[in-house]
């Protein structure tokens, strides 16, 4: 028999959970045909992973690549991590509905996407009239990931009723979003999300969330959430399980902090007792660093010249300022140290000082929002009952900033989520292929992506080819906190639909990723 390709000698991991063995995998026409200890067919290529792990590639269910992908599909970060495929239009944030123009309008006002993208975008076509159409242009540029897209709550409700609405939809408006949330779900959405800490989303009440969560339910829709953290934690997790009892909706808790541990017990104990609920976690993140043009992204869409009365009255709107860690300042008494100190030590206001610093000379001095370790996601062991709870998964939450200029907003870590996270749950003494059973089987349960998550014949061959002896990313932020390219290391072979988008360390634009809907079916 003759097949495309057929990986040999590696200690294969199915991503079912069971024990890991070694043997051979073959693939033909993007698929797996034959999983066994020793195969012999003939092949086109063959592929020695003698002393590797074999696993079926990694889903990331919460990332933010639905814009950056019209820039590039080639997502060099994701690959060498091992991911294979991952779930755009979280947080409440997606590109539907209406035209392109809806969308750069609604992104621009939110801080995803700067003026200037917005311009070079459209400038160079990058433009759709709905769901379908936004489709065809990123099938047209190529893809070197898998993507599946949610409906973003956000996106809808500020489509309909605007931005700054507190107050419940009319019977009209409820009406038209749960048209255009069948329609979405109608052309090829897994489901919608709510970014219950953001305007709009955050004016919706727990009833108007369960009847837009019927309408997605009748579709096989999942409802994943950027939970409402101003509740207190526990209780945001609560009302997102409210939700799913009162319809039955499959629900995903979106990057829940290790820093409640109760409530991965809640959603556990919710499991338990029927409702088909997950949750995924950011192993470790810094806050957003900012370069200082790029300070206001959220607060205006104005350009980033700006007169100093303008500055001084953003300013005062930006909020946990004092806390503000300056970078690239050009000099080393300021570096790593916060705005508060810095103020205290010059005996000026916050205000004052920021105002010196963003009308100095030296364009790369940066500010990091949030510190350079974020105490919500500080990267530190799991606690036991987080580690061993069956039900979590790794969501990088990855915003890309600005593709074209990566130095004018990055986070750190998020770019190594995978490694780090397998890092923290085997220290924890959670077997490996438990580990991977969570960010592979898992996440392509939860959104119904039913030819992955398992390396098992018939499926899509999505394969990723480790060494996990070496499978890292730099935890200390001393080493890296200037630099937005850091990637993960040890992963060898990066394949998609049957094809090498990583190829013994190499990165190759290939663009064999598909664009995902629910039960199997492309787009």
């Amino acid at each position: 028999m003759y097949c495309d390709l057929i990986i040999k000698n590696g200690f294969i991991i199915d991503g079912s959970g069971k024990p890991g063995f070694y043997g051979d995998l073959a693939v033909s026409q993007g698929k797996i045909i034959e999983i066994s200890t020793k195969i012999e067919f003939q092949a086109e290529r063959i592929i020695d992973a003698f002393g590797l792990t074999v696993c079926p590639g990694f889903i990331d269910p919460h990332a933010h690549e639905e814009l950056t992908v019209l820039s590039s599909g080639r997502f060099e970060e994701y690959l060498r991590q091992g991911v294979t495929t991952t779930i755009s239009g979280n947080c409440g944030h997606s590109i539907t509905p209406y035209s392109s123009d809806n969308i750069y309008k609604y992104m621009v006002k939110k801080g995803l996407i700067s003026v200037k993208s917005m311009e070079q975008n459209k400038r160079v076509g990058l433009a759709w009239a709905d769901f379908p159409s936004y489709i065809d242009v990123i099938r047209n540029k190529g893809t070197n990931l898998n993507m599946g897209f949610l409906l973003g709550h956000g996106t809808l409700r500020w489509s309909i009723i605007g931005d700054t609405k507190h107050r419940k939809p009319t019977a009209q408006e409820e009406s038209k979003i749960i048209h255009l949330i069948e329609e979405g779900m109608e052309q090829g959405a897994l489901g919608i999300s709510t970014g219950l800490t953001y305007s709009p989303s955050k004016y919706a009440e727990t009833d108007e969330i369960i009847e837009l969560a019927k309408a997605v339910k009748k579709y096989d829709g999942i409802y994943t959430s950027h939970i409402r953290n101003y509740l207190g934690t526990l209780e945001a997790v609560q009302e997102a399980v409210t939700i799913g009892k009162a319809t039955g909706i499959r629900v995903q808790v979106s990057h829940l902090t290790p820093n409640c541990p109760e409530g991965f017990d809640e959603i556990l104990v919710a499991r338990q007792q029927g409702l088909e609920i997950a949750v995924d976690t950011i192993p470790k993140s810094s806050g957003h660093f900012r370069r200082k043009d790029r300070l206001f992204q959220y607060l205006t869409t104005l350009d980033s010249i700006l007169t100093s009365e303008e500055r001084r009255k953003l300013i005062k709107r930006i909020r946990f300022k004092e806390h503000l860690t300056v970078i690239n300042a050009d000099d080393p008494s300021m570096e790593t140290r916060t705005i508060k100190e810095l103020a205290l030590e010059g005996k000026m206001s916050v205000n004052e000082l920021i105002l010196d610093l963003l009308e100095n000379d030296r364009h790369e001095l940066t500010f990091c929002q949030g510190g350079l370790i974020r105490q919500d996601f500080p990267g530190t062991p799991y606690p036991n009952n987080i580690a061993q709870n069956p039900l979590v998964m790794v969501g990088s939450d990855r915003v890309s900033g600005e593709f074209d200029d990566p130095y004018a907003w990055y986070e750190l870590f998020r770019k190594g989520s995978f490694p780090l996270f397998i890092s923290l749950c085997r220290q924890s003494g959670v077997r490996l292929e438990e580990i991977i059973r969570r960010i592979t089987s898992l996440p392509a349960q939860q959104f119904r992506l039913s030819n992955r998550g398992t390396l098992s014949t018939g499926k899509s061959a999505d394969i990723t080819i480790i060494d996990m002896d070496n499978y890292s990313y730099p935890f200390n932020p001393e080493t890296d906190y200037k630099n937005p390219f850091t990637m993960a290391k040890g992963v060898k072979y990066t394949i998609i639909n049957g094809k090498a988008a990583l190829e013994d360390g190499i990165i190759k634009q290939i663009n064999s990723g598909q664009l995902l809907s629910r039960n199997g079916k492309v787009l």
